[in-house]
């Protein structure tokens, strides 16, 4: 029962995380997933004990097998040479050199732990690197390099930690059991992840010939690879690690076994795939930060060591790996540029090396290594040094992470947040044309372009005439946003807007009161439709209330309850004259119409921003003929059916719309306060709309 009570505890807390990461968009998502993890271990007494077999076999074999089908495959097989050096070279000079220094700094470590704590702080965590080297402008070639040595450093650490800690417990060391174990672990593991992935493969072809196209089979097949493959190669004690990474690359070079790319089992297997990964990745932090409180404990409240001189080395033991990853990398660059004659590559830059060198982020794997330390010595001794091991590399994988993140954005200029778990907004290759900020009028040709993608989709289908309405409506839109193109300032475009629209509701306002002068309206009805103005003047807020009642409405309306047509029916409808509504709807707006049409009339040509008020008023007032001509056309289509598929489908370009309002702000690409105003474009669009379906229902 705690178990199952504990693994749905951790899920809980990955999507609150990601929750938490929509928001506070300039912190990474995994210091969010450590930070929650802390809270849970120290409030909740979450305690995981978390042991390296276990957490490899659940959490490192998948998350690898995943990287390893999605790495190009033509860019591994043209970096091989350097992803090797890096994942196992690199590794052990980390273990010898970084164990010699971190014994001349930290006195309290003898010379073999130093070469174990060094061992186990070599891998670069695959999760972590491959989120950063995504958010940085590193050139081509270091990003696949970073990729991919992080696929397979891991077992070269396991080793060099293996033989290391081995060399402290029982005073013994030997290279060539050392050197030949590491190639037989290496050797054969490579050789079980290729034919266990061939097998599989086969499998699955043979079972498609038979006929046998069950999804949920072959999708569970497709799942339950990595931990097979793993398992295999731990029996026979080669590298798991390494298995898995083969059986991913050679997974993707084989041919497709579905037919089609919208295969049913292709799309299940796929969708069921992200789910697994984006659990497994938040989890990894959270549980990381879990086990962080009780592994520090210990070693804080040793009176024998003062606890800013524990900080110290941990800066230090930090810089320590800093350096010869800088160096060696700047070293490497230096050598490949020599051996190609300067043809192929670049001449070598120091500050390519250093980004090089933090982007090595240590993470979850790190700890579990770590953790994996006996609690006595093979004498019944305690192991007393074992809580300050851990205390060090804990604070290297936290000084990793938050140094990488903290600078990187500087170095590469970059204000988007460094993303190492969730998700991100899908854009066309053409919709970027530079790394520079957006401009509301770009953001909201984003945001339009989205929309239009989104209804595309359903463009075959049987609502085909709502959805060519709409798009009509969009096109305009777009066109008219790409006219306005010319504009620099986000405030000024948001000014002018936002003036333009409180005039056009003004004017809705005194010709629905001058309508109500001349009329014996029904006075509930009056009421009703005067509160929606007042409620279409706040649509320009985003504070917490509005977005509360947004909320509200767009809950009940997935019931057919919408808190204002239940208002309504409940109390009004039976006293409610439908003629009469559509006439004050329909005549506040043409008055918005003429409105903004004299104001277009009125612009001077020589004004500096006329090409940017006309088209918004252009856009404003095409808003208002949109509205009067449903309202015109309701009796002709006023078949629910037609009219709640309308709804559906306008609701869903906003939600689109939204959706790249915060991804757009989560990648650095517009601001905190034009996300604020683009959000209000939106609420007003939607309540605009709210208005004018609700009143002529």
């Amino acid at each position: 029962m705690a178990v199952l009570e504990t693994t749905i505890l951790l899920v809980l807390l990955v999507i609150i995380s990601n929750i938490i990461s929509h928001y506070l968009v300039s912190i990474p998502t995994a210091l969010i997933e450590i930070a929650i993890g802390v809270a849970a271990a120290v409030l909740l007494n979450l305690n995981i004990e978390l042991e390296t077999d276990w957490f490899m076999l659940l959490f490192v074999a998948p998350l690898l097998y995943s990287d390893a089908k999605h790495f190009p495959k033509k860019e591994l097989w043209e970096m091989r040479a350097p992803i090797f050096a890096n994942a196992i070279w690199l590794v052990f000079l980390t273990t010898i050199l970084g164990g010699f220094l971190i014994n001349f700094f930290v006195a309290e470590i003898s010379l073999p732990l130093s070469f174990a704590l060094a061992a186990v702080l070599s891998p670069t965590d695959p999760v972590a690197v491959q989120g950063i080297a995504e958010q940085v402008k590193l050139p081509k070639r270091i990003l696949s390099l970073i990729s991919g040595e992080s696929l397979i450093n891991d077992a070269s650490g396991l080793i060099a930690f293996k033989y290391a800690l081995a060399a402290f417990l029982t005073g013994a060391f030997s290279i060539k059991d050392a050197t030949t174990d590491f190639i037989y672990m290496a050797i054969v593991g490579a050789i079980i992840g290729y034919l266990f992935s061939k097998f599989m493969y086969f499998l699955e072809v043979a079972l498609l010939r038979q006929g046998i196209q069950d999804v949920i089979l072959h999708t569970s097949s497709q799942i339950l690879t990595p931990f097979i493959i793993f398992i295999a190669a731990e029996i026979v004690h080669a590298s798991g690690v390494i298995a898995v990474v083969v059986a991913g690359v050679v997974a993707v070079q084989q041919e497709p076994l579905y037919r089609g790319q919208y295969s049913e089992i292709k799309l299940v297997t796929n969708k069921v795939w992200d789910i697994i990964i984006y659990q497994l990745n938040g989890i990894v932090f959270v549980v990381l930060g879990s086990t962080l409180p009780l592994a520090m404990r210990a070693a804080i409240i040793d009176p024998s060591i003062n606890n800013f001189t524990l900080i110290f080395y941990v800066v230090v033991i930090w810089l320590i790996l800093l350096i010869i990853r800088t160096f060696w990398s700047y070293g490497y660059m230096w050598m490949s540029y020599k051996k190609t004659r300067n043809v192929i590559n670049p001449k070598p830059k120091f500050y390519t090396a250093l980004l090089t060198g933090l982007t090595g982020v240590r993470g979850a794997i790190t700890m579990a290594m770590v953790l994996s330390i006996p609690f006595f010595l093979p004498n019944g001794e305690v192991f007393k040094e074992r809580y300050l091991v851990i205390f060090l590399a804990s604070g290297v994988i936290l000084m990793s992470l938050l140094v990488a993140v903290i600078t990187l954005p500087f170095l590469t200029k970059k204000k988007t947040r460094l993303i190492l778990t969730g998700d991100e907004a899908s854009f066309e290759p053409e919709d970027f044309e530079d790394d520079s900020d957006l401009s509301e009028v770009e953001a909201k040709k984003l945001m339009t372009k989205k929309a239009i993608r989104s209804l595309q989709q359903d463009l075959t289908g049987e609502n085909r005439t709502v959805v060519t309405d709409l798009l009509n409506d969009l096109d305009n839109q777009l066109k008219h946003l790409y006219l306005a193109d010319n504009v620099t300032s986000n405030e000024l475009y948001h000014a002018i807007e936002m003036n333009y629209r409180s005039i056009a509701v003004q004017s809705e306002f005194n010709a629905a009161m001058k309508l109500i002068d001349e009329n014996d309206f029904s006075k509930v009805m009056v009421k009703n439709y005067l509160q929606m103005l007042n409620y279409k003047k706040r649509a320009h807020n985003t504070n917490i209330t509005i977005v509360m009642k947004q909320s509200l409405y767009r809950a009940s309306r997935k019931t057919k309850k919408l808190f204002i047509q239940t208002f309504l029916r409940q109390n009004y409808r039976p006293q409610v004259n439908q003629e009469e509504i559509i006439l004050l709807e329909n005549e506040s707006s043409r008055e918005a119409i003429v409105t903004l049409k004299q104001l277009q009339a009125d612009l001077n040509q020589t004004d500096p921003d006329f090409g940017l008020k006309n088209s918004i008023l252009h856009q404003i007032i095409l808003e208002y003929k949109s509205k009067v001509d449903r309202i015109q056309n309701y009796k002709f289509r006023q078949e629910e059916e037609y009219q709640t598929t309308y709804q559906e489908y306008f609701l869903k370009t906003l939600d689109e719309e939204r959706s790249v309002i915060q991804s757009l702000l989560e990648q650095g690409r517009i601001s905190a306060d034009l996300a604020n105003q683009l959000r209000q474009s939106v609420n007003y669009n939607e309540t605009t709309f709210i208005q004018g379906s609700v009143d002529v229902h």
